[in-house]
């Protein structure tokens, strides 16, 4: 098992130093490159989420720890920012408004669907979402 860890100030979205840890998770593991976009977008979304929305451009410390398994990537995310469960987000409004709809709020969804594996809990005062990429996922 190989560990990652980064810690960043979500004031802003921090998506370049975000991008520069899943890629290196990414490359330890050997993950084709449609496996490491699947977890770059949910990693990205999910701290632009907190930055933008948790701590509303304020700023506050993100946790991101990544792990290389036999058969999984894993990504843990944690924040201070208010309790929010991203699984409880329902997108089905805003995709069936079709393409007339005002534009965003499709990144949770997005996140959601780009892993192969997500949970969320809220523990200690700190939001944890997970996120897991299957290393043997058929079609890469």
């Amino acid at each position: 098992m190989t560990a990652h860890r980064l810690v960043v100030d979500g004031l802003g979205a921090p998506s370049r130093l975000v991008a520069g840890f899943v890629s290196a998770l990414a490359a330890c593991a050997g993950l084709p490159p449609r496996q490491a976009y699947r977890l770059r977008l949910a990693t990205d979304e999910i701290t632009t989420n907190i930055a933008v929305h948790g701590y509303r451009d304020r700023g506050g410390p993100v946790d991101l720890r990544g792990r290389v398994e036999p058969e999984v990537v894993r990504v843990c995310i944690e924040d201070e920012a208010p309790p929010f469960d991203p699984t409880g987000h329902d997108p089905a409004p805003r995709v069936a408004a079709g393409p007339t709809a005002v534009l965003g709020g499709y990144g949770l969804f997005l996140a959601l669907r780009s892993v192969d594996h997500f949970a969320y809990v809220h523990v200690g005062g700190r939001n944890r979402t997970t996120l897991c990429v299957l290393r043997c996922a058929a079609g890469g």
